[in-house]
């Protein structure tokens, strides 16, 4: 039996995806404008499992423990990614719903912010809870390895947002194998735009004693106090790469998305600056999925940066998510590495040696900066790293 969703943009289908003798495919419908990934070009064809498993899986959580509370709560498969779907895929990243075939289609171009303004006892029970009940009961997903959920913000208060309207931010908690995590994102995103890199507003918030961090969302426009959806996905979905095996794309994989976008030597350089920042700080898990491409009316670009962390400083693997040059770890890098980097995406070794002249003249500074706001242990390990690296 073959069971279908309505896969629509900002309110409005165009496509189907299907599941066939349980498996994946997809078709759009005529008279599609825009694709809805890299690795999904228009066609007339029918894409198959292996392409739909990874751009519609990668929409999805990848924590296993998660996917079990899931598969617990909606009786389902956690490994079955159309039934998952199916459940909560009324708010993914981006631009992307999914819904009944049933379903009236519902134009979401510009909508007002509606929802349940959560008291701080409300919030601090959701926020408590989420390790056993993820997304706080609403039907939105939300791709990665960490437990997180997406709120709105209503005249400042965070809120639930009623069916079908957008979330505006993201609830991140602490990770319990690293010390003052929410700290160390909060300082390294804060310190990225010190030296030039886009990233979206953070703040660290308490609700009865539990620090959070809240996101606002880049794949949301707002306008006159209402919000719209922004079509993104991560690297590993461009390339039909599946989450699992985030780790195996290459900057020279990379390379070929950011020469698909509007202006590839623009996107060049932001991938430049952002690598040059992680090798800085020390952020080993810049893998595939953490970093993103957008599409607004035809134009393809960067999204800002995000989960940013310096990892190098716990008691981790060391190895890096992409190696560069010929090395695997932030510590054997040489210039040579970065030539070789250079040549990977096709840009002068030049210009690559006075971007991270640059930033090694400005990223202590930023640090220090940022710290005198918001002094903490982590921080000053951060600043001990950073100042050993940028030597």
């Amino acid at each position: 039996m073959t069971k279908k969703l309505s896969v629509r943009l900002n309110g409005i289908e165009v496509g189907v995806l299907s599941l066939v003798n349980g498996k994946m495919e997809f078709a759009y419908k005529d008279n599609v404008k825009y694709p809805i990934s890299l690795s999904l070009p228009l066609t007339n064809e029918v894409y198959k499992e292996k392409v739909c498993r990874s751009y519609f899986g990668g929409l999805l959580p990848e924590n296993p423990i998660m996917r079990d509370l899931l598969s617990k709560k909606y009786k389902i498969s956690r490994d079955n990614d159309f039934k998952l779907l199916d459940a909560i895929g009324r708010d993914c990243a981006g631009a992307i719903s999914f819904h009944q075939k049933s379903e009236p289609e519902m134009s979401e171009d510009f909508v007002e912010v509606r929802g349940q303004v959560l008291s701080e006892e409300e919030l601090y029970k959701h926020i408590e809870e989420l390790p056993y009940k993820p997304y706080m009961g609403n039907r939105l997903s939300l791709a990665g390895a960490q437990e997180k959920t997406a709120v709105c913000l209503i005249d400042g208060k965070i809120a639930l947002p009623d069916i079908d309207i957008p979330t505006t931010h993201i609830i991140k908690t602490a990770l319990p194998k690293y010390t003052q995590s929410i700290q160390n994102e909060f300082i390294c995103m804060n310190v990225a735009r010190k030296v030039g890199i886009e990233v979206p507003n953070v703040e660290i918030m308490n609700a009865n004693g539990i620090e959070f961090l809240l996101i606002e969302r880049f794949d949301r426009e707002f306008k006159d106090g209402k919000i719209r959806r922004i079509l993104q996905e991560d690297f590993a979905q461009s390339l039909g790469v599946q989450s699992r095996d985030k780790y195996d794309v290459t900057i020279k994989d990379c390379v070929w998305v950011l020469n698909q976008t509007t202006v590839p030597a623009k996107s060049k350089m932001e991938f430049v600056k952002r690598v040059i920042f992680n090798y800085l700080i020390g952020n080993t898990d810049a893998h595939s999925k953490n970093f993103s491409i957008s599409f607004n009316d035809g134009v393809i670009g960067f999204t800002p940066a995000y989960d940013l962390l310096c990892s190098s400083i716990y008691d981790c693997d060391q190895r890096i998510a992409m190696k560069i040059g010929r090395s695997k770890y932030y510590k054997d890098i040489q210039n040579s590495d970065w030539e070789l980097f250079a040549k990977d995406i096709d840009i002068s070794p030049k210009i690559v040696m006075s971007e991270l002249n640059r930033q090694k003249g400005l990223i202590v500074t930023a640090l220090k900066e940022v710290l005198q706001e918001h002094e903490c242990e982590v921080g000053y390990k951060i600043l001990e790293y950073t100042e050993m690296i940028s030597k």
